[in-house]
């Protein structure tokens, strides 16, 4: 059990923002966050150790996510609070307000992109994982997430680009 608190500690930051990446909902992210991790521990007798944990554990996550999307048709995307809301703000007030502006409109960009290219580029780009882990994850080959991280990167950027937010 203690090694089942250790998994909690190291990955429970991480999911609960993956989860929240793809539903922009805090409550939601966490009710799915805690899904997860009972399901790690149901099933942890059943991990072969052929990928990384950190892997298996946001593979469970996306399944989570996918079977609450089967059981609640609609989802509905919330923008209310900051993505960054941990990164501390060390300017005055007028840049704080500046990056806090920033930071919302990123976010409204970024939930304009179709939802496969929202939860790869989040994996990718937020939280780091190489794109074998990515693959892994979401089932498909190294070379369609390289291809579709590109194409998500190029979404967002159009949709970033065409409320005039970059060139700032």
């Amino acid at each position: 059990m203690e090694s089942m608190k250790e998994l909690y500690e190291i990955y429970e930051r991480y999911i609960f923002r993956y989860l929240y990446g793809l539903t922009f909902n805090y409550h939601v992210a966490e009710e799915l966050t805690q899904e997860t991790f009972f399901q790690v521990i149901k099933s942890f007798h059943r991990f072969r150790g052929d990928c990384r944990v950190s892997t298996w554990v946001y593979k469970i996550a996306r399944n989570v996510y996918s079977q609450y999307c089967r059981k609640n048709q609609l989802i509905t995307i919330s923008i209310d609070g900051d993505m960054f809301d941990d990164i501390p703000y060390r300017d005055g007030p007028n840049e704080a307000l500046e990056k806090k502006e920033k930071s919302k409109l990123i976010k409204e960009a970024f939930i304009q992109i179709p939802e496969k290219q929202r939860e790869i580029l989040w994996l990718r780009d937020w939280h780091g994982l190489s794109y074998e882990e990515i693959a892994s994850i979401t089932s498909h080959s190294v070379s369609w997430v390289k291809v579709n991280i590109h194409r998500a990167r190029l979404a967002f950027k159009k949709v970033y680009c065409k409320g005039g937010i970059l060139g700032e």
